[in-house]
């Protein structure tokens, strides 16, 4: 018995038993979070590499498995990501909706997920780049209801996926020859370049962004939510080890400035977008873009934004939760979610329209939820950065407050009809009041998150 065994092949084996099952639609939802949830309390308490006593046998469970030559190791100290990723698989299956989402969610999500664990256990490490084209491939089809077109959006995501993948490994076999000829800083620095315009393209990181807002914009809420929030962690994951294991941190190469430009560059075209957009699926796309540049500049401050960088997703995950499932709800009484088709929705549907607001409004960074606190210290952590990157940081943030309150404004416009109409089971509509409750808490309470982030950065700080 092995960790990879335990977390990656029978989790997988149980995704493709589920593809038999999907007309049972409640039992497949609650067998798929109830089986995430065990994996992810097996990760947080399962003994490894020690002797241990089950019932009449004594086991043990090793952290590596070889296969076809190669290592995937989950060892004690990657504890915390396997948590992390079945929590969130667990989260993301437990608010969902059958009614109104595909259920080929809990087979699909569960396979992603392990898959972005697969890339994280292979060694070498830069093998983990094809589990990603893998992933790419599952998404779309997750993306793609059956007797659905795969939408532009979705076709240019996964050809950005299979270039980055590509860009990935010939950086990997550029930086083999280094080992050879030491002290070459021009091979060094070119297989950085095509490393950095890797994982660009699976970040969809500018010029590589149209993705996101054309899928957000086409395609369903909810698949769309958790497709972006486990895909792009299991991207940033995948490039931390990949970063750390490569050993660049000590060399006389910056990597941050790149960082720094690219995570406020991204701040700012959230914040355009959310200032133009006129439907809340692109609004949704500019929260997205300004959390990756947020990511990025989390992750160039190191040691000091590791734990803000892991706390950002999960208050993303909560948000994009609650968000998409409130969009689900009313898709199924709106023709579109441009402004004019949403107009006076707060009126008539009060219930989901908070999940709308204030999904949106922690991500933008509020005060008093969730995000502000995240923000407020990432912004403090930057103040010795250029100054150009704290006014791109701060204008990105007003001018999301600001796409907040025109979603507001839309909203609550008159549109003739006052009558409060009921949408969705009540288990639902008290999900997302508990939901928002729990993101205004997290915003009084931010120590909560915090520590649990705390646990994940000493894995990539090897402490």
């Amino acid at each position: 018995m092995n960790t990879p065994l335990l977390w990656i092949l029978i989790p997988l084996f149980i995704s493709g038993f589920f593809l038999f099952i999907m007309n049972h639609q409640r039992i497949l939802k609650w067998t798929g979070t109830i089986i995430s949830l065990n994996l992810a309390a097996l990760a947080a308490f399962l003994p490894i590499n020690k002797v241990f006593n089950y019932l009449f046998w004594e086991l043990k469970v090793s952290d590596e498995m070889l296969i076809f030559g190669r290592r995937f190791v989950l060892s004690e100290a990657d504890r915390p990501i396997v948590v992390l990723l079945f929590l969130l698989c667990t989260f993301w299956f437990f608010i969902l909706d059958p009614k109104t989402v595909p259920i080929q969610v809990i087979p699909l999500g569960l396979a992603g997920t392990v898959l972005i664990l697969t890339a994280y256990a292979v060694e070498p490490i830069f093998y983990g780049a094809l589990f990603f084209a893998f992933l790419a491939l599952i998404f779309v089809v997750l993306l793609s209801p059956p007797g659905q077109v795969p939408t532009q959006g979705v076709l240019r995501f996964l050809i950005f996926q299979i270039l980055g993948m590509l860009f990935i490994l010939f950086a990997a076999w550029l930086a083999s020859w280094i080992d050879i000829n030491t002290g070459d800083q021009l091979l060094l620095v070119r297989s950085l370049v095509i490393l950095a315009l890797g994982f660009s393209f699976l970040l969809a990181i500018f010029p590589f962004i149209s993705w996101i807002p054309m899928i957000t914009e086409k395609n369903h809420p909810f698949l769309t939510g958790f497709v972006l929030n486990i895909y792009l962690l299991g991207v940033f994951i995948f490039g931390l080890r990949f970063i750390t294991e490569a050993g660049w941190f000590g060399k006389n190469i910056n990597i941050q400035q790149p960082m720094q430009i690219a995570g406020a560059m991204m701040i700012g075209f959230g914040g355009s977008l959310a200032l133009v957009s006129k439907h809340l699926g692109r609004m949704m796309a500019a929260v997205i873009i300004s959390e990756i540049g947020r990511s990025l500049l989390a992750i160039s401050l190191f040691s000091l934004g590791f734990p803000l960088f892991f706390a950002l997703f999960v208050v993303q995950a909560l948000a994009l939760g609650v968000w998409s499932l409130s969009l689900s709800h009313l898709r199924q009484v709106m023709s579109s979610f441009s402004y004019d088709s949403a107009a006076g929705a707060a009126r008539q549907w009060p219930i989901i329209s908070s999940g709308i607001l204030v999904g949106y409004f922690t991500l933008a960074g509020l005060p008093l939820l969730a995000g502000f606190p995240l923000y407020w210290a990432l912004g403090s952590n930057l103040r010795s950065y250029p100054l150009w990157i704290n006014a791109m940081y701060i204008l990105g943030a007003l001018e999301l407050i600001i796409g907040g309150v025109r979603i507001l404004a839309a909203l609550t416009r008159n549109s003739g009809e006052e009558r409060v109409l009921i949408i969705g089971n009540p288990f639902y509509r008290s999900l997302i009041l508990a939901v928002n409750v729990f993101l205004v808490l997290l915003g009084l309470f931010p120590q909560i998150v915090m520590r649990a982030a705390q646990s994940i950065t000493k894995i990539f700080l090897g402490s």
